[in-house]
């Protein structure tokens, strides 16, 4: 999708520095943390919303999986994933939240 901003990170058209990269996914700090640890965890293949998702869902949760062991954040963390008019990006993602959180 030409306007998705989420696809521009993906193809590297935008300044942005993968924390974890694989063949079909990217994780990358929010542009807007609501946590000291806020990161994104989006399929490179554009999928526009939860309802859309298949298979990806079990690859999507090995990425947060590695993330939270990599990152050390067992003790406490949030997984986010919002749809509808709650889903500002109209690319699928998640938030992984951990350390101090703003209230949300």
């Amino acid at each position: 999708m030409n306007d998705c901003i989420f696809c521009k990170i993906i193809k590297e058209e935008t300044e942005n520095i993968f924390l974890y990269q694989d063949l079909d996914f990217v994780v990358f700090n929010s542009n807007a943390p609501a946590a000291e640890h806020h990161l994104l965890i989006v399929p490179k293949n554009h999928i526009n919303s939860f309802m859309e998702l298949s298979n990806e869902i079990l690859g999507m949760t090995k990425v947060a999986q590695k993330m939270v062991k990599d990152l050390n954040l067992s003790d406490g963390y949030k997984m986010i994933f919002n749809g509808g008019k709650y889903q500002e990006v109209p690319h699928v993602h998640w938030h992984l939240l951990a350390g101090k959180l703003e209230e949300i």
